[in-house]
């Protein structure tokens, strides 16, 4: 009996006319289910009249599904998968462009396509909103209609007789203005009802208005697309990864399954990494999938107390094939209070589980500063303005103390010593380096936990990530893989080099957004050096990203200098001092960092590198995620 669901999935596989990597399949995933219940038949995009189509049965689904697996096992020791996972508005045809996009980026990388790769952009459904689009249904009309037709009845009760009431009130002040003040009488009467009416005006406005807020709210389509994201978005990405992992082991040697799990394991087979790219709200996806995957029953995952101490060591693997490998998220739509060591959560649960997270972030990110702060206002559960923050806005701290006074901030991997290429390797050290800007202060995570907070910061998750914070950042701009600037601007921002971004300043930038159409949200993945860094980060991890870096036009003339400033006897007594012996690896590791670091200082980007990527991939210790 065929174990696929009895639902569809729409996978598509995109070939480039000049595919020069066989090693690299793409496809494009798109969850079955529709942006209005309504609509039973949404698939792909038809190019003639903008309808969506569905195509697949869930026979063909299994068909797609088992050719995926075959990639998978014929390339077993080497292949790996990576998942890129959309935000909040956006349209599946732009979505798949961006997939292309993509693709074609790590076919023409060298150092990407050298990898056996299944690269998988998964669509759930959102919905689309814009003042100007050829799709009449997608403009800002069509969805303020359909806010307003689709009011239950207690709002449309509210909505007609307010309305109706406001017509009238004003009709009647009108009426009025036109009496004699000349006539005590008239005036009295006439100063009486107005006061009445005013009263009324104000009671109908109240009401008025409180359904226009909730009709705004839905035709902002947020709280729609976050529903979505929930019920439709995880539930498809899990089933589909459960599907892919029942494939693989369908075609292992043997008759029942029990026999073929036990044969693909006893083979010695490496399990297949599984990595995540996740934007916006994709990373709300991204860890409520990996939540519901992971095995909470495994004895790694339950906390075992050893002279006092709690001890974790959670397991990558998830299923019966998969290992969980790299996760990079940019503007993670999620809150801040998620790296907070706090309590256990989502991210938490999740990310102690990757073997490497990184977080491209910027403080000028007006759709999570302005557009989801206010939005979540409603729903999340905080007191305070600060503990509502979103994760795409949080900053790196690099303002250096001198005799007390701050002076201005420093860029590159701003936890790299220039002597020695150190890294202070404790865990706690990003509560104190990363933090937000709220009332024009830039406040660290220690700043803003909670005064009667009982938790210690050792081990805080917020350690286990690796920052990039990109609000400075300045370089050439490239759009659909073309070059559409070659002089160094502001990608997501004005680059101003503030510490602090005021209040007009982020007025700017929301009209930079609209009016220039600046990026202000997903730049990182337009700018030549961000979304190097995100693809490679991505699909090779830090230590190959480094080793990547030796192709770089400029290596030699950096490396030079670094040299010049950092000599093999600097860093043989800081390994000392760390019970590290040196070698020929380390050393050129550790001299690679600083390389990134230089470019990163270069281009305006204030980098916290954490202190597992040091110690695991420049000085090759085991990773040690006990406590976590």
């Amino acid at each position: 009996m065929p174990t696929y669901p009895n639902y569809p999935f729409d996978i598509k596989e995109i070939i480039l006319e000049n595919q020069n990597a066989p090693n690299i399949v793409t496809y494009l995933v798109s969850s079955n289910a529709p942006t209005s219940v309504e609509i039973t038949n949404e698939k792909h995009v038809d190019g003639s009249n903008q309808k969506l189509i569905v195509d697949d049965t869930p026979d063909v689904t299994r068909e797609k599904l088992a050719k995926i697996a075959e990639f998978l096992t014929n390339n077993k020791n080497e292949a790996e998968i990576v998942i890129h996972i959309h935000g909040y508005n956006t349209r599946v045809k732009d979505f798949e462009n961006w997939v292309r996009e993509i693709q074609q980026y790590i076919t023409t990388d060298k150092s990407i396509n050298k990898k056996t790769i299944a690269f998988i952009g998964y669509y759930w459904p959102s919905e689309y909103i814009n003042f100007k689009s050829d799709n009449k249904d997608e403009l800002v009309t069509s969805h303020l209609g359909k806010a307003i037709r689709s009011q239950p009845i207690f709002f449309k009760t509210i909505y007609n007789y307010s309305s109706l009431g406001l017509i009238a009130a004003f009709a009647f002040i009108l009426a009025l203005s036109g009496l004699s003040i000349n006539d005590s009488f008239s005036f009295s009467f006439s100063g009486f009802a107005f006061f009445l009416f005013t009263l009324g005006i104000a009671f109908f406005a109240c009401l008025f208005g409180y359904v226009l807020c909730a009709i705004l709210l839905r035709v902002s389509i947020y709280f729609r697309d976050s529903y979505r994201a929930v019920n439709y978005g995880v539930p498809d990405l899990v089933e589909f990864i459960r599907q892919i992992d029942n494939a693989i082991i369908d075609q292992a040697p043997g008759e029942r399954r029990d026999q073929k799990k036990w044969n693909f394991s006893q083979e010695g087979n490496p399990r297949i990494k599984l990595s995540f790219i996740a934007h916006s709200m994709g990373a709300f996806v991204t860890t409520n999938v990996i939540r519901i995957l992971s095995d909470i029953f495994d004895e790694n995952s339950i906390p075992k107390f050893s002279q006092g101490n709690v001890e974790i060591e959670p397991s990558p693997n998830i299923g019966n094939v998969f290992s969980l490998g790299r996760l990079v998220l940019a503007s993670p739509d999620i809150p801040i209070e998620t790296i907070m060591p706090e309590r256990s959560n989502f991210l938490r649960s999740s990310l102690r589980r990757f073997n490497e997270s990184y977080l491209f972030s910027n403080q000028g990110d007006v759709i999570l500063r302005v557009a989801s702060t206010a939005a979540n206002y409603i729903s999340f559960p905080a007191n305070t303005y600060d503990r509502g923050f979103r994760l795409g806005n949080v900053v790196v701290d690099s303002r250096i103390p001198a005799n007390s006074v701050i002076v201005p901030m420093n860029y590159g991997i701003i936890n790299q010593s220039h002597n020695d290429g150190s890294v202070d390797s404790n865990a706690r050290s990003a509560m104190t380096k990363i933090g937000i800007v709220s009332d024009n202060t830039l406040k660290t995570l220690s700043d803003i936990l909670s005064n009667n907070s009982k938790v210690t910061q050792n081990n805080a998750i917020a350690g286990l990530f690796t920052y990039f914070d990109c609000t400075d950042y300045k370089d050439k701009i490239y759009k659909d893989n073309k070059l559409v600037s070659d002089k160094p601007e502001g990608v997501l921002t004005r680059a101003l080099r503030k510490d602090v971004l005021s209040f007009w300043d982020c007025l700017i930038l929301i009209f930079d957004s609209i009016i220039i159409e600046k990026n202000v949200h997903g730049g990182y993945f337009q700018g030549d050096l961000s979304r190097k860094m995100l693809y490679r980060l991505a699909f090779l991890g830090y230590k190959d990203l480094l080793l990547s870096l030796k192709d770089e036009p400029d290596y030699q003339e950096i490396i030079e200098k670094i040299e010049a400033s950092i000599n093999t006897e600097t860093i043989q007594t800081s390994l000392q001092n760390q019970n590290v012996e040196l070698d020929a690896q380390k050393e050129a590791m550790i001299k690679l960092s600083r390389f990134l670091s230089q470019k990163c200082e270069d281009k305006g980007i204030k980098v916290f590198l954490a202190p597992e990527r040091y110690l695991v991939d420049m000085l090759g210790k085991e990773r040690n995620r006990k406590g976590y």
